[in-house]
C-alpha cells in the first residue's frame, strides 16, 4: 500500500516537473518583456484600427470626436457592399460611436450619392466612409488613417 502511495506521489511530482520544464521557455521571456500583466481597456479596437488604418490610439481619437457630437442625433457609416474589410470596419466604427443610434449603409460605387442624399437629415449629426472614398462634393471631414472619413453634418449642407 505504502508502495503504491510512492509511486503516485512520483508520478505526480514527474508530471509536474515536464510542465514546468516545457512551459518555463515561453512564459520566462514574456515575463522578461512585460506582456504579461494589466492591458488598456481598449487594448482589442486599438489593435483593429491599428492592423486596417494605421492610426494608433484610434480609441481615444474616436471617443474625442463623439464626446464634440450631440447625442440625440444618429450618425451614418457607410461601407463597401463588396468589402467585408470595409464592413468589418463599419461594424468597429459603430462600436465605438456608442451610444448614438447607427445606420450602416451598405454601397456600390454607382449608388453612393443616391444613398447620401437619402441619409441626409437634420437629425444626423455625420457620417462615416469606410474604405468609400467619399463624393467629390463633399470637401474636407476629418481622416483616420486612409481608410475612414468622417464628415460632420453642417459639411453636408445640413445643421447638426
Amino acid at each position: 500500500m505504502r508502495i503504491r502511495f510512492y509511486l503516485h506521489v512520483g508520478l505526480w511530482c514527474a508530471l509536474f516537473a515536464i510542465f514546468l520544464a516545457r512551459s518555463i521557455p515561453i512564459v520566462g521571456p514574456a515575463v522578461l518583456e512585460n506582456k504579461i500583466g494589466p492591458i488598456d481597456p481598449n487594448h482589442s479596437t486599438d489593435s483593429y484600427l491599428s492592423g486596417l488604418t494605421h492610426v494608433r490610439n484610434g480609441s481615444e481619437l474616436f471617443s474625442n470626436l463623439i464626446d464634440t457630437l450631440p447625442r440625440e442625433k444618429s450618425l451614418v457609416i457607410f461601407v463597401d457592399a463588396e468589402s467585408s474589410q470595409s464592413q468589418f470596419l463599419g461594424m468597429l466604427v459603430a462600436y465605438l460611436t456608442w451610444p448614438h443610434d447607427v445606420r450602416i449603409v451598405k454601397v456600390r460605387e454607382t449608388t453612393l450619392e443616391s444613398e447620401l442624399a437619402a441619409a441626409k437629415s437634420s437629425s444626423v449629426a455625420g457620417m462615416f466612409f469606410c474604405s468609400v472614398k467619399p463624393p467629390a462634393m463633399l470637401s474636407g471631414g476629418t481622416h483616420f488613417g486612409s481608410a475612414i472619413t468622417f464628415m460632420p453634418g453642417m459639411g453636408l449642407g445640413f445643421n447638426p
